[in-house]
């Protein structure tokens, strides 16, 4: 914990992991109150595919735009017009009350994850400008515990709270947390020279990356970038059937119902904050890290199929994202540090559009094949090749890394594997 403190005492960023922790919040309460309703006024599941359905297809049409943005205008801004759009929408949900409503569901959530898919290559790329180079490892650790406690509580609590106030309260406080977030986002500050390194980058931009044809051939150039952008396309693929697993674990092979749900994602969640707060003591090691903890989250997932009961499960899931978190907080750090500036936004806005779409398809084939296919085969396969994959692309990220290594060490400049390409 010695590298959380001093990240803390920094007001930047404990508002924008603040503003990250409230409307993430929010979004959980949302997502259960809105499958709580369709079911409610519907009465059938068709309704909840199409809604699921609409929470990919935004990242595919708005994740590229959102890079765009945050690599062209100021990204506190870009922050802080998305939670007000946010909060203007999560209203609408209140509205609903037959089924003739429904295309206010389906409008309000595909607007919202829309304005997601282009809040967040922005909220990404604003970290390196509020933390030091040096800094990014821990900070990027402690988003990731963040993301678990987000998990964590909107998975355990928001049922709860939907049960005891009921699915109008819970769209009034996701409306609020985003004006929350915002206010938050409005007291927040970056560096009169990073403002002007930024503005910059913003007219390199324009001229010289009006597309992502330049930001294409950048990645190309770079292996380690391509690495962890392959890695992105390649995981999701086994990572969507695991989701889907989830439910299929909790209700059809443990009989455990709704507790088994949430004692399932409840671990993930913890899984998340843990593997965060270890990733800050090992932040001098981040490809290394990398490496190790993807191939460790997909064995877990292994693990998985083989359970004997939902408690060992939830363990196995546990281990799988303490790992993954681990993993996922040094690729980001790896990929701030490779990628250039006024290209952050866009190679953001990649890796998420790949992982959110590829996952969302992921999940739909995932739930055909689990209607022929018995539930423990299917996690085994899908372990295993997020296991190999791990494996394969983390060993490669590490060669890389050393590769470099030998080689700042011969030229003497001691930089090792910490070299920043910006």
């Amino acid at each position: 914990m010695a590298h959380v403190y001093p990240l803390l005492r920094k007001p930047n960023l404990r508002r924008l992991l603040s503003a990250n922790l409230l409307s993430g919040i929010g979004d959980w309460f949302n997502s259960v109150a809105v499958l709580s309703l369709l079911l409610e006024i519907t009465g059938t599941a068709m309704a909840v595919g199409i809604t699921l359905a609409l929470r990919t297809l935004p990242h595919l049409l708005f994740g590229p735009i959102g890079g765009l943005v945050a690599d062209r205008f100021n990204r506190k801004r870009v922050l802080i017009v998305c939670d007000l759009a946010r909060a203007l929408i999560a209203l609408s949900f209140l509205l609903v009350a037959h089924e003739a409503d429904l295309w206010i569901v389906y409008t309000g959530t595909f607007l919202l994850v829309a304005f997601s898919a282009m809040y967040n290559p922005s909220r990404l790329s604003l970290l390196p400008q509020i933390v030091s180079r040096d800094e990014l490892a821990a900070a990027n650790a402690l988003d990731q515990s963040v993301f678990g406690i987000v998990m964590a509580i909107g998975s355990l609590v928001g049922g709860v709270f939907i049960a005891l106030w009921g699915s109008e309260i819970a769209f009034l406080y996701n409306s609020l947390s985003f004006l929350a977030s915002a206010l938050l986002l409005v007291r927040l500050t970056v560096s009169k020279k990073q403002e002007q390194q930024d503005s910059d980058s913003e007219g390199e931009s324009l001229e010289q990356a009006a597309t992502y044809k330049d930001v294409l051939r950048f990645i190309q150039k770079k292996p380690i970038v391509y690495a962890i952008l392959l890695l992105t396309t390649l995981w999701p693929i086994g990572g969507g059937i695991i989701n889907v697993l989830i439910s299929v674990y909790a209700y059809q092979v443990f009989d455990a119902g709704k507790m088994g749900i949430g004692l399932l994602y409840g671990a993930i969640g913890l899984g998340f904050i843990v593997g965060g707060l270890i990733a800050q003591r090992l932040q001098r090691y981040p490809y290394e890290v990398a490496s190790v903890g993807l191939a460790i989250e997909g064995f877990a997932f292994l693990l998985t199929s083989f359970s004997p009961t939902i408690y060992v499960t939830a363990l196995f899931y546990a281990l799988s994202t303490i790992a993954g978190g681990m993993g996922n907080a040094c690729l980001n750090t790896i990929l701030m540090r490779h990628v250039t500036s006024r290209y952050h936004g866009r190679v953001f806005a990649l890796e998420m559009t790949l992982s959110n779409v590829l996952i969302g398809l992921s999940m739909l084939t995932g739930g055909w094949v689990l209607t022929v296919a018995e539930p423990r085969i299917v996690g085994f396969v899908a372990g295993v090749f997020v296991t190999l994959s791990s494996i394969l692309i983390g060993r490669f990220i590490w060669k890389t890394a050393k590769g470099k290594q030998a080689k700042n060490h011969a030229r003497g400049d001691g930089r090792g594997t910490e070299t920043f390409t910006n």
